[in-house]
């Protein structure tokens, strides 16, 4: 008989403290908006109705402004909307979103030098505009529809852009944040991209519903982010402003271009009101704090750039590169692939009263694909110059080496890194080496090409990007989740 009571105490217990765990768990909601129609003749009439539901609730969201749309507002001298929308955060979507050719198509014709350079060639413009417009830097940026491409990354660099918030499936960890190319990316969120329709109360049940399950997933792990978005237009519009002028590759002159369907004013009213009645039920909800993109970039801040690493982590790091190239944990860190690559080429280079080195930060994936010879031996000198001249290539052009040279022999990044690695744990005595052969797994994290992945109502019928997804595998040199501190 006690020792059923003694139970039942335990396991009240448990239950308990999982009860004080889960009222603890914090379920970040991040909202945003992609803020784009710049066709229609009307001033603006949405936005300021949505920022006062916003203000009235306490919620600072973001909002993805194309370039032409912040133009618009301010030819149009929508001051109070300019203003209005000042008081949130402001991202970047583009400088004409839909206007062919959209950007997975022309990004997938060049290489990847020539592809940010084209980037910034016809987005510029747009970006500085909105610049200019809202007096500040955009926090963030993310793609028209399904046009993705990664050579955008490193102009989002250039710009100071820190954040890449859409959603998509080219890329990412299904369901939490990671870095990719230097950024936070809040994308690929899976199950925890959620949103409530707006035609009514069937809706707004179902909104409700996914939402509550989603939080109690989240709320069981301790915590977690989820990602809704919406666009202005869907309240005030029956069809998307884009799709009735640009769907499936079309190119009409200005004198052509068609305007949206609107709601009526009761359908726009509803709709309203049952997105209030959805952030209200949300903000009842324990545990629930919305962030904007700004409260993000805090938030997931990497900081594994400001630590060094000591032999201890490094052998560990190293044991793991022999097995499979990917991001790596380190206490409560990460490190992607190819910042662990310039961590063990400085520790293998250092001084002999070097006990610490640190990662190159920001370092990008090789620019292109190349094959090397995977087996072969090498003379431990020739090696160690080797490594000198990746590490050379690190440092000044910021990216992995496409191929690493041991004397004539041409190696794949992946194979010598492994080798790297199985070098730094045996420190052995002979004064030759073999190479050792890489297995880079990171590249499943990026998706297959497909005409599903970037299936949109802008591209044209049947449109994939196979160069744009070979250089997404690459670049997951790059990747790594992030941590919410």
């Amino acid at each position: 008989m006690l020792r059923k009571i003694i139970v039942l105490v335990v396991l009240a217990v448990l239950l308990l403290l999982a009860a004080m765990a889960q009222q603890k768990a914090t379920v970040y909601v991040t909202l945003w908006f992609d803020t784009e129609d710049y066709t229609s003749p009307e001033p603006d009439t949405i936005i300021l109705p949505l920022c006062r539901i916003l203000e009235k609730r306490g919620i600072r969201a973001t909002f993805k402004l194309i370039g032409e749309k912040a133009r618009d507002l301010e030819r149009k001298g929508q001051k109070d909307v300019i203003e209005a929308l000042a008081r949130h955060d402001i991202g970047f979507h583009t400088t004409y979103h839909s206007q062919p050719p959209a950007v997975s198509a022309y990004l997938d014709r060049l290489d990847w030098d020539d592809g940010v350079q084209e980037f910034l060639r016809r987005e510029d413009s747009g970006f500085r505009d909105t610049k200019r417009i809202f007096r500040r830097v955009p926090i963030c940026y993310g793609q028209p529809g399904n046009s993705w491409a990664p050579q955008v990354f490193v102009s989002l660099r250039r710009w100071g852009i820190p954040l890449y918030l859409d959603e998509g499936t080219h890329v990412g960890l299904k369901g939490k944040p990671f870095y990719y190319c230097g950024l936070l990316n809040v994308y690929d969120m899976a199950e925890q991209s959620t949103r409530m329709g707006l035609e009514g109360a069937a809706d707004y049940e179902k909104g409700v519903a996914a939402f509550r399950k989603i939080h109690e997933k989240l709320a069981q792990q301790g915590g977690g982010l989820v990602s809704i978005y919406y666009h202005p237009n869907e309240f005030d519009h029956t069809e998307f402003w884009d799709a009735v002028i640009w769907a499936r590759g079309a190119n009409p002159p200005r004198e052509r271009w068609k305007t949206a369907g609107k709601r009526t004013p009761e359908s726009r009213r509803q709709a309203l009101e049952y997105f209030d009645r959805y952030l209200d039920l949300m903000q009842k909800m324990p545990g629930v704090r919305f962030v904007s993109a700004s409260d993000l970039v805090q938030l997931y801040a990497d900081r594994s750039a400001g630590r060094a690493f000591a032999r201890g982590e490094i052998q560990g790091i190293a044991s793991a590169l022999t097995r499979e190239i990917s991001f790596q944990s380190v206490g409560k860190d990460y490190l992607s692939a190819a910042e662990a690559f310039s961590v063990l080429l400085r520790w293998y280079l250092r001084n002999s009263s070097v006990n610490a080195v640190r990662a190159m930060t920001g370092i990008l994936g090789p620019a292109r694909r190349e094959p090397g010879q995977s087996v072969g031996r090498f003379q431990k000198w020739e090696f160690r110059r080797a490594c000198e001249e990746a590490l050379d290539v690190m440092e000044r052009r910021g990216r992995v080496p496409e191929i690493v040279w041991i004397g004539s022999v041409p190696v794949a990044p992946a194979d010598f890194l492994a080798t790297l690695a199985s070098e730094i744990l045996q420190e052995s005595p002979e004064i030759a080496l073999s190479l050792t052969r890489g297995v880079f797994t990171a590249e499943k994290y990026a998706a297959e090409d497909s005409e599903s992945v970037f299936d949109w109502v802008i591209h044209p019928a049947g449109f994939h990007a196979p160069h744009v997804m070979d250089l997404a595998k690459l670049q997951c040199w790059t990747l790594k989740p992030a941590v919410a501190h």
